[in-house]
C-alpha cells in the first residue's frame, strides 16, 4: 500500500476517466428478488392445434381430443456477490489535504470500480446464455461462429444476423447490437457508408461525421471498450426484456470513527446477477470469432 503525502499541492483530486454503464437499460424489470434469493419463472404451454370435426354427432368434442394445459419454469439464483473495505486514517487524510473524503470514495469506487465489473460480467453472462441449459442449440438463441468482419462486409454481415432474429419472429424494435470499438471503425469505414451512391440512412452518415452512435438496420449501436467483451465476441444484438439483472443487496456505508482506527471505514456490498429468460432467449444473438459450430 502506497500513501501519498503533500507537501505543497491542489486540493482538487484528478479523477481518472470513467465511462457509464453500457447495460443498465435493457433488462426486463418484471421480476422481484427482495428477500430471497431464488426465484421461479413460470411460463404456461401451449396446445396443439387439430382439426374441428363439425359433423360429429356422437356425444364427444367436435374440438379434439383434450389436452391438459401444462406449464414449465426457470429457477434463477443470484450468485455474485461483491464487496470492498477500506480504511481512511486521520493522519493520512489530513496530510493529503482532506482529499479522501469518504462520500466520494464511495462515488469514485462506483465510477472507476462497480460500474465496469458489472457491466463485463453481464456482457459475458448474456453471450453465455446464463439461466438457459442448451443456449445456442436446443434451448434458444443463436451463436454464429467464425465470424470475421471487414469494412467491405460488416454492414451486410451485421444485417444478416438481424435477419436471424426476424425469422425466429424476435420482435424488430428494441434491439441493441453490442460492438467492439475495434470492429466498429470498420463500421465507421463500411463501403456502403462511404460509396458515393449509398442507400444507407443520414443517421448512419452521423457514425462517422459527427461520430454518435446512431442505427444500423434498426438496431441501437453501442460501442463496447475491447475489454469489457468476452474473448472471441465479435459483436452480440441483445432484445431489450430477454434478459434480468437483479440487484439483491447494494450497501454503501461510511463507518465514522472506527474503533480499530484513528478515522473512517467505507464498505460497500453487491449482490447481483444476470440471466437469460429461457423463453426469449432467441431474442440473443452473438457473433464469434472461434472456430466450430455452424453459421
Amino acid at each position: 500500500m502506497a500513501i501519498n503525502f503533500a507537501s505543497k499541492a491542489s486540493p482538487k483530486v484528478l479523477e481518472a476517466f470513467t465511462k457509464e454503464s453500457i447495460t443498465e437499460g435493457i433488462f426486463s424489470k418484471d421480476y422481484d428478488w427482495t428477500g430471497v434469493a431464488t426465484v421461479r419463472i413460470y411460463s404456461v404451454d401451449t396446445l396443439p392445434m387439430q382439426d374441428y370435426d363439425w359433423d360429429l354427432v356422437d356425444g364427444t368434442s367436435r374440438f379434439g381430443s383434450l389436452t391438459e394445459l401444462g406449464d414449465t419454469y426457470q429457477e434463477l439464483t443470484v450468485n455474485q456477490d461483491k464487496s470492498f473495505n477500506g480504511a481512511i486514517d486521520k493522519r493520512n487524510n489530513n496530510s493529503t489535504l482532506m482529499i479522501k473524503a469518504a462520500g466520494k470514495v464511495l462515488n469514485r469506487q462506483t465510477r472507476e470500480v462497480i460500474v465496469p465489473m458489472v457491466d463485463k460480467y453481464r456482457l459475458a453472462a448474456i453471450a453465455a446464455g446464463n439461466g438457459v441449459t442448451g443456449f445456442g442449440g436446443a434451448g434458444g438463441g443463436t451463436i454464429e461462429y467464425n465470424v470475421s468482419l471487414s469494412k467491405s462486409n460488416i454492414v451486410e454481415t451485421i444485417m444478416t444476423s438481424n435477419k436471424k432474429l426476424n425469422n425466429l419472429l424476435v420482435p424488430k424494435k428494441n434491439r441493441v447490437l453490442y460492438i467492439t470499438e475495434t470492429e466498429f471503425i470498420k463500421c465507421k469505414l463500411a463501403d456502403q457508408i462511404l460509396g458515393a451512391n449509398s442507400n444507407v440512412a443520414a443517421v448512419a452518415r452521423d457514425i462517422l461525421v459527427n461520430g454518435e452512435f446512431g442505427t444500423l438496420d434498426g438496431l441501437h449501436i453501442v460501442p463496447v471498450p475491447d475489454s469489457y467483451m468476452p474473448d472471441g465476441v465479435v459483436y452480440m444484438i441483445v432484445t431489450k426484456g430477454c434478459c434480468i439483472s437483479p440487484k439483491k443487496i447494494e450497501t454503501m456505508r461510511i463507518i465514522p470513527d472506527h474503533p480499530d482506527i484513528d478515522g473512517h471505514v467505507v464498505q460497500g456490498r453487491l449482490l447481483y446477477d444476470c440471466f437469460v429468460f429461457a423463453k426469449k432467449a432467441n431474442g440473443i444473438l452473438v457473433a464469434s470469432s472461434a472456430a466450430g459450430g455452424t453459421t
